[in-house]
């Protein structure tokens, strides 16, 4: 069903004409809204015929002119509708005619839709908001499936056209891609799935608390009802709670909710691919059989699907729609929905696409039936099958399409066009894909098969899910993934080679560049070998112009960044499931068996000399089929003497002979196996056949006895992705020889492993061409006269070589999250710039992990490996056994100077943000009190005593309850002083904390610092989303509130900033001095801030030599002094660890400080201070007039937090609030406890009822 969020339809035209201005002629009939036939479903018949008159007829009223197409006739509609005139709103019923018909054929007017979109140009969006609820209101009344048509026609037209249209239908009309995915139904699912867990532990741990819990929830007990509810008791019991930190079985995943984020839904993977792991077959009884399948795909893939059976498998099972409908026999049912609120199909639903009596085989009614046979009949029912095999398995879900769609998409344009040209077999594409309609009608059908795939993966998944696309037939279903929900991890592995010959881009553009971009859209994309990725990075330079492409040798990693997308590119050659032959091979039955194969293949053959060569495969022309038979037929003719001693047993299993080439070839390969048999013949061994020729395919236990049978594996084909054939043979029979040619894609892993060196000793045979008959013959000759101790020594190679490459490692090593662009990569910090741009990347990291637990997105494993990365990189790039970087202070290697930085500080925060992270993806009900726990060992004292500063602090915030302002300094109160200010980043779970605190406790939030706003100023160093805190930079005088507000202080005139113009520029000069050189990377260094100057001559670790420090304040004096000589304007101050520049104030001579930056707020905010309770924090002499201008405004609501363990400064706070008869202040060792606090307060209820307006 469409969904009614939005549907507030406007006026027809959606334009306000003047009354004066009349329309001109005849209005069409109204779009949507046609007159409906008796027996009709949805609107009457609409065909290009009477799309082209109204157009005509439209533009005739409007334009007074003649329509030559329908180019011509859009144009002039779209440029009157864009006038905004009287006639728009003809105009505009023409255009909306246009997309009825579009939409009531999406299968043939694509063409026309994009015109339409093309000539709409950039006024789609107005155009979408006011036609979509027309459409919504046809869906509504008549039952038409006018919205899911929408959705396709624009996701079509970006596939085919590298736009994000689609992106404007989303702003135009919000709701629609949640009413299209069931987001909102999903989400109540998890959060009711969520609370329930909660409430089962939470009662868990009420029943284990004995006796004593439930006598103190009395009012008897003997507390008082006060002491009982006193914030220091609720808070004293919380933290003297035992802490757990052993995981439980449920960890996984976090959300936001309450506290700081909880846990719903651990990750799981969900695969997704063309064919289903399984097939199935219906009984003449009507009953449903379920097989595991034994393609490819299911041997890579299963094994990790079977880990967790919650994981979960989307694929077609044939099971598809007849694009024409199925009339009700019910009148009553009328023109009812086909989908529920989610879009899937309504099982009982008469009138549904597909007749889902083939699912459930309802068809048949046996009343009759007892309970018993019911419930067999139902478990055997397709249903029920697929039911039972989910409950002992992960989940197997099905994608169904379009049964017309999914004929042309399988049997028509992916394998008679993608499947060879990926392949560089050009002379097997289908010539009908030489007529440029029918090659965009069955691209049509491709791309709308990907589209189901991709909704249908969407609406299955969560945002912390793997999902995993496969091979060739799905290449566009990340884009399309991408479009509906961008949170999602989406990767794709592609099972065949990448080759398409050099004009397939030219002859079939219409799908070879949007499968290019559809590739780059995947968050990471894996191939089989690095010939298919080196084919595929160069088409990009060629076709994709402005990709930016890197690659990092380290780890062998493509990444490359288009259209604001950035994919991971890597090979990882598949391989098998090891043990999977391994357990028949020890099978005593199997030896049996191999040994009746041989038996039965070389009676009447040479004793002694017989060779058995195998091969198996499907029967399909990448295998090289046809050209292994003429070059065994080369062999002896090449070979005489071979004949009588050797046979070759091919199995090749039939398939698509429903596929015109494929039937052609397989015939052709049966006639040339006859008459291989016919021509060669031995009269000593009259018995003996050359070749054995089959094409039924062989259950594993006959396989891996053909495996151990033979004395040598065949494996040639033509082009082939990896061909595990090789690989299973080997495994099996290590004493066997093996004959592979260099189209398969485990040879090129091979050569690249160094198991076949051209200079050195081959492991196998080699077929460089399969067209090269005579070398292919000598290669038999080869294989077969080679003695059996050297060729059991080449296999034991690959057996080797394969044992230690299996499936666990190909499915681990794509799977790691590290090797993605997503990842910060480990790196050797040599320079100032490595680590500042270190620090920089984690912050993205960090904004990352903020945005998400906020916004209740699951905090995925790259996040911590990132993080993880950036500590050991910083750690390991310090100096031997101690926590300081001595870095080069420019990119030369042989640079003199050096910086050096005590990272403790930095090193910490990467620790309590790993801590964070863990704990966020606990379930625990306690997991903000876990996490508490954790700061409290980086107390300057000890735990004790950040306990009892925690309660201090939490009574304050718990007497207020909720503050009306929170106004607070940043560095040294909010978070510890760093050794840069560039590395000042703030933590995600400080950043988490403050923006729940703001959230859930206070109404208005600022930041206000000495720091610049930008050029490595707070905005830079902050991780908190926009909208939770105003940010105050350069002590309040300039504001940021949003990226469209923003404020500074008007009072200074533009002579006293060229003044500090002319001193920043003087002390720039000092800084080249080697002397003073170090000052340029001490602390914040040099920074220009609005209004004034700061320079560092100390950091936080003293290490800079007093004398030192002097010097520059004598010189910064000097410099200020021959600036401004009279010392009106200027004015220079000296803190522990900077100094500062400033400019008085013109009639006072006051310096500007904080608390004037408040005031300045509150005037452009227009904030009343004196209403409401206030919370002001900070650390330094520089905060105190915040406090000051604070207490002026509401002296008996401020509640202050201070940040300091000098005791002269705490005199100062408390002097200064008891001068106002405030007694509400509390004071903390560091920022870690106020954090802590600020964390506790968010976890209990508030009292009051929030207003909605932020002021």
């Amino acid at each position: 069903m469409a969904s009614t969020e939005e549907v507030k339809p406007p006026s027809d035209g959606l334009v306000e004409h003047p009354l004066n201005e009349p329309f001109e002629g005849q209005l069409p009939d109204q779009p949507f809204h046609r007159h409906r036939q008796p027996n009709a479903i949805g609107n009457e018949e609409f065909r290009s015929e009477d799309l082209l008159e109204i157009i005509s007829s439209s533009v005739q009223a409007v334009e007074h002119d003649n329509v030559v197409d329908f180019d011509d006739g859009l144009q002039k509609l779209t440029q009157t509708w864009r006038r905004r005139d009287g006639k728009s709103e003809l105009a505009f019923k023409g255009l909306l005619a246009t997309v009825e018909y579009c939409l009531q054929h999406p299968f043939d007017s694509n063409e026309i839709f994009e015109k339409l979109i093309d000539t709409l140009g950039y006024n789609t969006f107005q155009f979408w908001k006011a036609a979509v609820p027309h459409i919504f209101d046809s869906d509504l009344a008549y039952g038409t499936k006018y919205r899911d048509a929408l959705l396709f026609s624009i996701t079509l037209y970006d596939v085919n056209n590298g736009k994000t249209r689609l992106r404007e239908l989303y702003a135009a009309v919000p709701g629609i891609r949640k009413s299209l995915l069931g987001v909102n139904a999903k989400q109540f699912g998890e959060r009711f799935h969520h609370l329930q867990r909660r409430l089962s532990r939470q009662s868990s741990q009420n029943s284990l608390g004995g006796s004593n819990q439930s006598l103190s929830s009395h009012s008897d007990s003997g507390e008082s009802d006060s002491a009982k509810d006193s914030p220091r008791g609720r808070l004293c019991r919380s933290l003297s709670r035992e802490s757990s930190h052993e995981p439980n079985e449920d960890t996984g995943t976090s959300f936001a909710s309450g506290g700081l984020a909880s846990n719903h839904f651990q990750q799981r993977v969900i695969n997704v691919s063309n064919a289903p792991p399984v097939s199935l077959k219906k009984e003449k009884s009507g009953e449903w059989e379920i097989k595991q399948g034994s393609g490819g795909l299911v041997s890579c893939v299963d094994p990790v699907m079977s880990k967790d059976h919650e994981n979960m498998w989307l694929a077609n099972l044939g099971m598809n729609m007849h694009r024409k409908r199925h009339r009700s026999e019910h009148s009553d049912l009328g023109n009812a929905p086909t989908t529920n609120t989610l879009g899937l199909p309504l099982i009982k639903q008469a009138l549904a696409d597909v007749l889902f009596h083939v699912i459930a085989d309802d068809d048949e009614v046996q009343e009759a039936d007892n309970d018993t046979k019911k419930k067999i009949r139902e478990e055997m029912s397709l249903l029920g099958v697929l039911h039972n095999y989910n409950r002992g398995n992960y989940k197997l879900n099905p994608v169904i399409v379009q049964e017309d769609d999914y004929n042309v998409y399988y049997g028509g344009i992916s394998n008679g066009l993608l499947w060879p040209a990926l392949h560089n077999l050009p002379e097997y594409i289908v010539d009908d894909y030489n007529d440029p309609k029918t090659l965009r009608d069955h691209w049509c059908s491709y791309v709308r098969v990907n589209y189901q795939f991709a909704i249908d993966a969407v609406r299955n998944s969560r945002p912390q899910d793997f999902i995993w696309i496969h091979d060739y037939h799905l290449m566009l279903t990340g884009l399309i993934m991408q479009s509906l929900d961008h949170n999602l991890e989406v990767g794709f592995f592609l099972h065949i080679p990448f080759q398409p010959p050099d004009n397939f881009f030219d002859q079939y553009a219409i799908c070879g560049l949007p499968m290019l971009r559809g590739l780059l859209r995947f968050t990471k994309v894996g191939f089989q070998t690095h010939r298919d990725r080196e084919k595929f990075i160069e088409l990009i330079g060629i076709h994709l112009n402005g990709a930016n492409v890197v690659y990092e040798a380290k780890v062998d990693i493509y990444t490359v960044t288009y259209q604001g997308w950035t994919c991971s590119l890597g090979v990882f050659p598949v391989s098998i499931k090891n043990e999977d032959f391994l357990k028949f091979v020890r099978m005593p039955e199997t030896v049996q068996k191999a040994n009746d194969i041989r038996q039965k293949i070389l009676t009447g053959a040479h004793p002694e000399e017989a060779r058995l060569f195998f091969s198996v495969e499907r029967f399909d022309y990448t295998k090289g089929i046809k050209e292994k038979l003429i070059a065994y037929k080369r062999y002896f003719e090449k070979y005489p003497e071979r004949i009588g001693k050797d046979v070759l047993y091919q199995v090749a299993v039939t398939n698509r002979r429903s596929v015109d080439t494929y039937r052609v070839y397989q015939d052709e390969c049966i006639a040339l196996a006859e008459n291989i048999n016919e021509v060669f013949h031995c009269e000593e061994y009259p018995e003996w056949k050359p070749l054995v020729f089959q094409t039924d395919g062989l259950p594993r236990p006959e396989l891996v006895a053909s495996y151990l049978a033979m004395d040598v594996g065949v494996v040639t084909p033509k082009k082939d992705g990896m061909n595990l054939v090789a690989k299973e043979m080997m495994v099996c029979n290590p004493q066997a020889g093996l004959v592979l040619s260099s189209g398969a894609g485990s040879e090129i892993q091979f050569t690249t492993s160094g198991i076949y060196d051209s200079e050195g000793d081959h492991s196998y045979k080699r077929i460089e061409n399969v067209y090269d008959v005579e070398a292919y013959a000598d290669a038999f000759y080869a294989a077969a006269t080679e003695s059996l101790e050297v060729r059991g020594k080449h296999g034991k190679r690959l057996h080797k070589f394969i044992m230690a490459n299996d499936i666990e490692r190909w499915s681990t090593a794509f799977l790691d999250p590290s090797w993605t662009h997503q990842v910060i990569r480990p790196v050797e910090v040599k320079t100032l710039d490595d680590f500042y741009g270190l620090m920089m990347r984690t912050r993205d990291v960090r904004r990352q992990i903020v945005e998400r637990v906020l916004k209740g997105v699951p905090i995925q494993s790259h996040f911590a490996i990132s993080l993880t990365n950036a500590r050991d990189s910083l750690s390991l790039s310090c100096a031997p056994n101690s926590k300081c970087l001595v870095l080069r202070t420019s990119a030369e290697e042989n640079s003199a100077e050096v910086a050096r930085f005590d990272i403790k500080n930095e090193l910490d925060e990467f620790e309590k943000d790993l801590s964070f992270i863990k704990f966020i993806q606990s379930d625990d009900v306690y997991n903000v009190e876990q996490f508490v726990d954790t700061l409290q060992v980086y107390h300057p004292v000890s735990i004790d005593q950040f306990r009892e500063e925690v309660i201090n602090v939490v009574d304050l915030l718990y007497d207020a309850d909720h503050f009306q302002y929170f106004f607070t300094d940043r560095d040294g109160t909010l978070k510890s002083y760093s050794c840069s200010y560039p590395a000042s980043i703030q933590p995600a779970y400080s950043g988490v904390i403050q923006a729940q605190f703001a959230r859930r406790c206070a109404q208005t939030c600022a930041i206000v610092t000495t720091a610049p706003l930008m050029n490595v100023g707070v905005l830079d160093v902050c991780t908190i989303p926009e909208g939770y805190y105003y940010y105050g930079a350069s002590v309040g005088r300039e504001w940021f509130i949003d990226p469209s507000n923003k404020f500074k202080d008007t009072s200074i005139p533009e002579q006293d900033l060229q003044l500090l113009d002319q001193v920043l520029l003087r002390i720039n000069r000092l800084l080249e001095d080697p002397n003073y050189k170090h000052f340029a990377w001490i602390g914040s260094g040099l920074q220009k801030h609005y209004g004034h100057l700061t320079i560092a001559h100390q950091d936080v670790y003293k290490s800079v030599s007093p004398e030192s420090a002097n010097q520059l304040l004598k010189r910064i004096r000097a410099i200020v002094e021959e600036v401004d000589p009279t010392g009106n304007v200027l004015t220079v101050t000296n803190s522990e660890t900077d100094i500062k520049i400033l400019l008085k104030a013109k009639l006072s001579g006051e310096v500007f400080n904080k608390g004037h930056g408040l005031k300045l707020l509150a005037q452009n905010m227009h904030c009343d201070l004196s209403k409401g309770n206030l919370l002001l924090s900070g650390d330094s002499e520089t905060d105190l007039p915040m406090l000051e201008f604070c207490l002026n405004e509401n002296s008996q609501n401020v509640y202050t937090v201070w940040v300091t363990g000098n005791e002269v400064l705490q005199k100062k706070v408390s002097d200064l609030c008891h001068r106002y008869n405030n007694h509400k202040f509390a004071f903390v060792s560091c920022p870690e406890v106020l954090l802590g606090a600020m964390a506790q307060a968010t976890i209990r209820e508030i009292k009051i009822s929030r207003p909605r307006n932020l002021m």
